[in-house]
């Protein structure tokens, strides 16, 4: 037995005393040995004689194997039960003795003759005081004729051996390898729980700065290598290593996979590798790898055979490709090597590449050569616009002076290309443009935007126009409303096509933006613009702008019920990241005003995982916290706003103003001046007003109070007569940790003297402490504390 051993919790109800036939199965590494020796050196187990017999590395027939045990229990002292012809002597010896006999047979499935697997199980069942213990590598006739014939006989499989977290965990602590929850459930998933690879991995982890083991992936495939000796089945290297190239598999692309030369064997190999747990079910017909035994089984790959690894990768890519599973595509076109096949996917399919993993896209474009780089219109909008980890310098500093116009074809603010692009570069930009746009990258859609003013000729003047409105558009959104009216203006005035889409709803949607901030009044059309299907979604930038405004208007829970329903009927269209922040973001504002906060929460979390990314939504989310009485998720939310203020003031000032609130109602006054000060700055520079009126005014005037700047500025607020759309915001005090054991009581719907008897205390405590919960949380009511409480995750959502 090794010095650190944990038993599965299967092996450990399985093996309490002694059955006369016990049958573990499973391949190398799942401590069918181990097991067997913990469980025969338990001391509460009856007095028993143990022989372990250990059949030699090879075919063993019929008469050698019962010679084997023959000998072995006469040289444990048995007497000697004469002609070896099968298993009866043993079975009267151990009769003789009056002690129970226990017989292990490890490397069982190295025995050719399987009608000896009767033979054992009939053995067994006719000596009371034999007991048999069967260690074996493979399925054998003896796992089913146990569980047939033997009712008191313990078969356990590999799925019997595997390891949980909680015992991945007390095995580190014995092998002195501290292992964190989290690290022991990859683990297991990424082994499969495979009790030997689990030891392997831990005994040869490094650590990383987090203090987390990594896997040493030259172990672990150094250990498959063992295991796949262990299969002995012909081709099974050539299969298990090429159907690790993909992620998951179906039959029929193993097919495709394995080679000719192995499509016979294949399906025994799959059979054998299943109950091997080298393969998992990912759903109906589809298999997969545990990920580590994967990244191993391709380390293997790589060593052994580079080009077959190189070759399947490609053919994966080409196979990904025709599925429409374009950032797997690039994956194995990368592994690949095959510079060519890189690029094509990248220009096939860069659309959804840069929505599903930008930083996959640019580590591709990082691997092709220049000329792959310049051999299409896309591929140097690539080139210069997702490939650079940053925007230049140039570009940011020209946002925050306002975007000077500038004429087509002109480089005054940047370095001209050595070489002149190829024709088609503009509208390529103008393409990027959109899909950054689409993805929420306002200031990337802006340079896409001007670079491709900046590359076009007068000979493009539609695409000028439509690229000059994309810089308008995306500034008006950044909140750089000096450099977006200017653009804006320098649009109307060219030459007058039809206008793009960007124009269309930029001619909308721009003049509204600087009105609305600036508290004028605003003109909205009745009916959306005509927008091509593919470009329909930029209708949710005029829809933000039209509830911007209705919140001023009034009736905003009739608003509310408008863009609900837009959102649904529009459920079809294809979408985009944008549109849907925005869509939130208006909806969370609607429920603010309508003081439904809860339900701007839920709105809030639908957003899913990205929630955050967007300004606009993020803002959203932060004034959501801080009308609900949340003031320290508030404070979190909107901790970059002061390095995002030079290029998005816009969302800066949003986040500083709920910052200042929020920071003035937890009492550090210093940061709330901090906040507002930088609230103040931004619309100095912007012109930017409407946002001061979407937080609470007192709290803003009890900061400002020493601030004269900040002070003089909601003078001006005063001035132009204009009320916030939003009620006044919970304050909210921290209840103990009894109050909030009270409010989960409370949630229960249970009679205040349960709740008294529940907590051990009298029933008037329960009532003062649910007074003091109401005034904590500003409510009334129990159905108003629960609310509250689910608000902020006091309490779980309710079903």
């Amino acid at each position: 037995m090794p010095a650190a051993f944990t038993p599965s919790p299967a092996a450990e109800r399985a093996l309490q005393n002694l059955p006369p036939l016990v049958v573990l199965q499973a391949p190398r590494g799942y401590g069918k040995t181990t097991t067997a020796s913990a469980w025969l050196r338990r001391p509460d187990l009856p007095d028993h004689d143990l022989v372990w017999v250990g059949l030699p590395p090879r075919a063993v027939g019929r008469d050698e194997f019962w010679s084997e045990l023959h000998d072995a229990v006469v040289r444990a002292g048995y007497d000697d039960p004469g002609p070896v012809l099968d298993g009866r002597g043993l079975g009267l010896a151990a009769q003789k003795r009056f002690r129970h006999l226990v017989i292990v047979v490890d490397s069982f499935e190295r025995l050719t003759d399987e009608s000896v697997d009767e033979e054992l199980v009939d053995l067994a069942q006719r000596h009371e005081n034999l007991h048999l213990v069967l260690l074996t590598r493979t399925v054998r006739p003896v796992v089913s004729l146990a569980r047939a014939a033997a009712p008191e006989a313990v078969v356990l499989q590999p799925s019997d051996f595997v390891l949980t977290p909680d015992q991945v965990r007390q095995l580190g602590e014995e092998l002195g390898v501290p292992v964190t929850e989290r690290a022991a459930a990859a683990l297991c998933t990424g082994l499969s729980g495979w009790p030997g690879l689990v030891r392997v991995a831990l005994l040869t982890a490094s650590f990383g700065e987090d203090g987390e083991p990594v896997v040493d992936l030259f172990s672990i495939a150094d250990y498959l290598r063992i295991v796949l000796q262990d299969l002995s089945v012909d081709g099974v290297d050539a299969v298990l290593t090429s159907l690790a190239v993909p992620e998951s598999f179906t039959p029929e692309l193993a097919e495709q996979l394995v080679g000719a030369e192995n499509i016979e064997q294949m399906e025994g190999i799959l059979v054998r590798m299943r109950r091997a747990g080298l393969l998992v079910t990912k759903g109906e017909g589809t298999f997969a790898y545990p990920v580590i035994i994967r990244d191993a089984a391709n380390l293997l790959l790589r060593e052994d055979d580079p080009a077959r690894y190189w070759r399947l990768n490609a053919d994966v890519a080409r196979l990904c490709r025709g599925a429409g599973q374009f950032p797997e595509a690039l994956e194995h076109a990368m592994r690949s090597q095959d510079a060519e096949l890189v690029a094509e996917v990248v220009e096939e399919s860069w659309q959804g590449l840069l929505a599903a993993d930008r930083g996959k896209l640019r580590d591709a474009l990082g691997h092709l050569q220049p000329a792959a780089l310049a051999g299409s219109p896309t591929m140097v909008a690539l080139r210069d616009h997702v490939a650079p980890p940053e925007l230049p310098r140039w570009f940011l500093e020209a946002v925050q002076s306002d975007l000077p116009v500038i004429q087509p074809g002109s480089s005054t603010l940047a370095i001209a290309h050595d070489e002149a692009d190829e024709p088609g570069v503009s509208a390529a930009l103008l393409e990027l443009a959109h899909v950054l746009l689409g993805e929420a990258d306002t200031v990337g859609a802006a340079y896409a935007c001007y670079d491709a003013v900046r590359r076009a000729t007068d000979d493009d003047e539609r695409l000028v126009r439509e690229a000059g409105a994309g810089v308008a558009l995306t500034t008006a959104l950044l909140g750089q409303l000096q450099g977006a009216s200017h653009w804006m203006d320098w649009v109307l005035e060219r030459p007058d096509p039809p206008p793009g889409p960007l124009e269309t709803v930029a001619r909308i949607v721009v003049p509204a933006f600087l009105r609305l901030d600036r508290l004028d009044d605003v003109d909205l059309p009745e009916r959306p613009p005509d927008l091509p299907e593919s470009h329909q979604w930029l209708e949710t930038l005029v829809v933000y702008v039209w509830v911007g405004r209705s919140l001023h208007l009034g009736r905003p829970a009739e608003v509310l019920g408008d863009v609900e329903q837009y959102r649904d009927r529009n459920r079809h269209r294809p979408g985009t990241w944008l549109g849907q922040s925005l869509l939130s973001a208006a909806l969370i504002d609607l429920c603010i005003a309508t003081d439904q906060l809860a339900r701007g929460r839920e709105i809030g979390n639908l957003a899913g995982p990205r929630r955050f990314e967007s300004g606009l939504l993020r803002a959203a989310l932060a004034r959501l916290a801080l009308y609900s009485g949340d003031d320290q998720l508030a404070l979190d939310l909107t901790r970059d706003a002061p390095s995002i203020a030079p290029v998005r003031p816009r969302v800066a000032l949003k986040l500083s103003l709920v910052r200042t609130v929020a920071a003035h109602r937890t009492g550090q006054r210093a940061l709330a001046q901090e906040a507002m000060h930088l609230a103040t700055r931004i619309v100095e520079r912007t012109g930017m007003l409407r946002p001061f009126l979407l937080v609470p005014r007192a709290d803003l005037e009890n900061v400002a109070a020493g601030l004269p700047q900040s002070k003089a500025l909601l003078e001006k607020l005063d001035e132009a007569a204009v009320s916030g759309p939003f009620p006044e915001a919970v304050r909210v005090e921290p209840l103990s940790g009894r109050e909030i054991h009270v409010l989960r009581e409370l949630a229960t719907g249970r009679p205040v003297p349960i709740m008294a008897r529940r907590l051990f205390v009298s029933e008037s405590t329960v009532k003062t402490q649910v007074r003091s919960i109401y005034r904590k949380l500003g409510v009334h009511s129990r159905a108003e504390a629960l609310e509250r409480g689910r608000l902020l995750g006091l309490l779980p959502p309710q079903d």
